[in-house]
């Protein structure tokens, strides 16, 4: 069991998105740390501890929010004039909610690689913890320079075309988990054009069922307006 889990989170630390390409045994142990809520290790606890066993998530939460909130807010400062009131505006893409709909439409397979017990279900705050915590493991192990340009990756187009007032995202997977117990699966349908100009087509499925599809310039565009289809399709949205 140990192999597996070392040989699924070294390849997902591989992936290009993240870059982690020959971490150190201290580096697994804070990332599969980062990936454990504290519910698996109550289910476990009786078990034989394993060489990356590090206890929960928490404490590395407490470290990558801040830092999260740091990069976040020193992005908005740097790339623009807003005013402090947009800012502050924006600055809730970062909140438990907003960010834990935004994680599993990134497409590196994130909430799958966290660990919780038998009955509990991976919520949005807790998706939302373990990649604040997965921040605070890399960001202890690679720096802050490191930190930001990875956070940017996964997260700069959901960062720039943010709107507190057209989450669709965060809708649909309140709905859905609320409703089914599920997360919503968004899949790179198709992309066109050439690559300064490029067109992203997603589709959402729920439960293996095709339910809706958005187009966008970027990902975090073209998941927003699949989501949107998606509750379009549901009645929960007028069809304007």
């Amino acid at each position: 069991m140990e192999n597996t889990w070392r040989e699924r989170l070294t390849a997902f630390l591989k992936q290009p998105s993240i870059g982690c390409t020959d971490p150190s045994e201290r580096a697994l142990a804070r990332y599969s740390a980062a990936f454990t809520h504290q519910s698996y290790l109550r289910g476990t606890e009786q078990q034989q501890e394993t060489p990356l066993s590090c206890g929960d998530y928490e404490r590395l939460e407490f470290l990558g929010d801040r830092v999260l909130n740091l990069v976040v807010a020193e992005h908005l400062f740097c790339t623009g004039h807003e005013s402090e009131g947009n800012m502050t505006s924006r600055m809730e893409v970062v909140k438990n909610q907003n960010l834990g709909a935004i994680v599993p439409s990134l497409g590196i397979g994130f909430p799958e690689m966290i660990r919780v017990g038998q009955h509990q279900q991976r919520t949005t705050r807790i998706i939302a913890g373990s990649f604040e915590a997965f921040i605070g493991a890399h960001y202890l192990e690679n720096g802050l320079d490191s930190t930001r340009s990875m956070i940017m990756r996964l997260i700069g187009d959901e960062i720039a075309s943010f709107s507190p007032h057209h989450n669709y995202k965060k809708i649909l997977q309140e709905e859905i988990q609320g409703s089914l117990g599920i997360l919503p699966v968004y899949v790179l349908h198709d992309k066109k054009g050439p690559d300064h100009r490029p067109e992203f087509v997603y589709q959402v499925f729920i439960g293996g069922n095709l339910c809706g599809e958005g187009r966008g310039a970027n990902k975090a565009e073209a998941t927003q307006n699949a989501a949107w289809d998606a509750l379009r399709a549901r009645g929960r949205l007028p069809h304007a």
